[in-house]
């Protein structure tokens, strides 16, 4: 017989309690709502996102300009401590600067294209901004990057860069931008970098810009006092668009040091290959700084162990605590929904919301180091088809206010507060490994459209909780892949937890955790479940295996934590057959499947941990 080796390893949970429930009073089908088993039109949604992005920028101004690298007609510009003033008008021209200048002025120009060319460039401005634009009308500007280059500002409240056109860098040479008074680059309209290399430092966002669009370059913030990219619409939009305010990184080496949120954009984020390193540092403030930086009691979540913060429940018992809060949002990578002025009240704002504002993330290799969620999608989706992802946050990794769905990649979440959060949850592929103080993967809505629901078709998910391993306010449909749980070692949370029920039609599942609440799935499932109960502990460290009748191991697992229920639910059951389950060389019980739902349990403690059918096991969840 084929042999499973399912190798898990979690964190000491000390439980207690016997008894558990299956929730199926009142069980909602997820397919009753899916439109045949899909994702129904969230989903949808999302997709159709995905391929408008895509349209829209391959089609965009930018492909027709980032060729635009060399001019033999340029003008070239004799170094000067002044401001070097550009008042040419025509269609197209170029100039050619190298050496040291006080900085650039596009004044009264006009032309369809302004193409600068920096040879090794020094602008240096201690008064105003190095470049900049004054009652022009430029339909784009191109800055060709050669040797290596520095813009600084160093004028109270004033960017390094401050442009009213559209703004493209290319070439193959480093351009290092410096603002100690406000942005590094900032531009009206969209922005495009393809090639060269971008060296940023602001005292507020490193860039600020309608819509950005970076390819097959390498950027860096080494430090900045608010975003590191930041795309906002203008202040007259009101609906959503993905024709501004979005975000679209391809092949980009991306390094962020900042306060504020590593990538941040109002629509729609779009990444597919390259790398990005992202870290960023919150501010944490007490209650009587709550005025100054705009706060309200509920921001207050946090609270100070040693040296360390941690964010705690929203009925957190221990309020007389010191509590804390962020100053500023400090996420790795974030879109939210668009803001305006309120027509009837100028000291409020209205919030655009919408299905579509996604993060699309198609492929590259993150690491991300964040005080705040690591990446989320405010009023909308997130996507990930595909990646590598390594996380560690005080708050959400994953997050979304409608969808959260995960198609591909490697995903390890280190530390976290919830792992992955969204309206809907639902995970068709990928290799998965998470940590959260919280709950693991959760399903959850302030939005009453939205029926909740975790969906897990494929993959492998391995998940250490130290609230509910899997929760959702609505339903859990486990129908593929394979599914591993270490559930909590407190008895008021669960290793499954679902309001209206949980089904299991397919895959492989395990889930280890306390007796206080437990709860097994409906008897409405369609692939066997056992649901064993110990009323004494069984040991850290113990091996324990799933055998046929003729001792043949078809499930194996090593827990170091305790733990006294276990969950199983893999295609080898089979009606009518008989089954162990082994704790080391210890029979813990037998059983015969008789019912898609077989409970069993035993007053017996375990000695003798390890060994056993199956083999020694191992540490973290292995193959099959």
């Amino acid at each position: 017989m084929k042999k499973l080796n399912l190798l898990m390893s979690f964190l000491t949970l000390s439980l207690l309690g016997l008894t558990g429930c299956s929730k199926e009073e009142g069980f909602v089908n997820p397919g009753d709502y899916l439109g045949g088993g899909g994702s129904g039109e969230v989903a949808s949604n999302a997709s159709d996102v995905t391929s408008d992005i895509k349209d829209e920028i391959s089609a965009s101004w930018f492909d027709n300009l980032s060729d635009v690298t060399s001019d033999d007609n340029a003008i070239n510009v004799t170094p000067t401590s002044d401001v070097y003033e550009i008042t040419q008008t025509g269609d197209e021209f170029a100039y050619r600067f190298s050496g040291s200048y006080g900085g650039i002025l596009l004044n009264n120009t006009t032309a369809s294209l302004v193409h600068l060319i920096f040879d090794n460039v020094t602008i240096t401005n201690d008064s105003d901004i190095a470049i900049t634009e004054s009652d022009c009308d430029i339909d784009a500007i191109v800055i060709t990057l050669i040797g290596n280059n520095s813009i600084t500002s160093t004028a109270s409240g004033k960017n390094a860069i401050h442009l009213k056109s559209k703004l493209a860098f290319n070439g193959t040479g480093l351009l290092s931008v410096a603002s100690s008074g406000k942005n590094a680059i900032k531009c009206s309209k969209e922005v495009a970098v393809t090639n060269c290399k971008l060296e940023l430092t602001a005292a507020n966002h490193a860039i600020s810009v309608l819509s950005f669009i970076a390819t097959d370059c390498n950027i860096k913030v080494l430090d900045s006092g608010k975003d590191g990219i930041n795309a906002e619409c203008n202040d007259k939009t009101t609906t959503f668009t993905t024709e501004s305010g979005y975000v679209y990184l391809k092949n980009v080496n991306y390094t962020c040091n900042t306060s504020g949120d590593g990538i941040q954009a109002d629509t729609v984020i779009y990444i597919n290959g390259g790398t990005y390193n992202i870290k960023t540092n919150g501010v944490f403030v007490t209650k009587d700084m709550m005025a100054e930086y705009d706060l309200t009691t509920d921001d207050f979540r946090y609270i100070k162990n040693g040296n360390e913060y941690q964010k705690v429940a929203s009925d957190y018992f221990g309020r007389n605590t010191t509590m804390y809060a962020l100053a500023q949002g400090c996420k790795g990578i974030k879109v939210g929904e668009i803001e305006y002025p309120d027509p009837n009240d100028d000291s409020k704002e209205i919030a655009v919301t919408n299905g579509d504002y996604s993060i699309i993330i198609d492929g590259g290799t993150f690491t991300i180091d964040s005080t705040d969620d690591a990446i989320h999608a405010n009023s909308g989706n997130l996507s990930i088809n595909g990646g590598t992802f390594t996380i560690t946050t005080l708050d959400d990794a994953l997050t979304s206010d409608k969808l959260t769905k995960i198609t591909s990649g490697t995903i390890n979440i280190l530390k976290s507060y919830e792992g992955i959060e969204g309206g809907y949850v639902e995970i068709s592929g990928g290799d998965i490994n998470l940590v959260s103080q919280d709950d693991g993967i959760n399903a959850a809505s302030d939005d009453n459209s939205v029926t909740e629901h975790i969906i897990i078709s494929g993959g492998k998910v391995c998940v250490d909780a130290s609230g509910d391993g899997i929760d959702s306010n609505g339903t859990i449909l486990i129908s593929g892949g394979e599914v591993y749980v270490a559930g909590p070692t407190a008895n008021m949370d669960c290793s499954i937890d679902s309001d209206k029920g949980t089904v299991v039609n397919g895959g492989y599942l395990f889930a280890v955790g306390s007796l206080g609440m437990v709860e097994t799935p409906a008897s409405n499932s369609s692939q066997y479940v056992v649901s064993f109960a110990l009323n004494k502990t069984i040991a850290a460290g113990t091996n324990i295996s799933l055998t046929d009748k003729d001792g043949n191991a078809i499930f194996s697992f090593k827990t170091p934590k305790q733990c006294q229920s276990v969950i199983i639910s893999c295609p080898e059951l089979t009606l009518g057959n008989k089954y162990q389950i082994y704790g080391g060389d210890s029979s813990l019980c037998e059983f015969t499947i008789s019912q898609i739902i077989t409970t069993v349990g035993s007053s017996g403690g375990i000695g003798n941990p390890g060994g056993g059918p199956g083999g020694p096991g191992g540490f973290g969840p292995g193959g099959r």
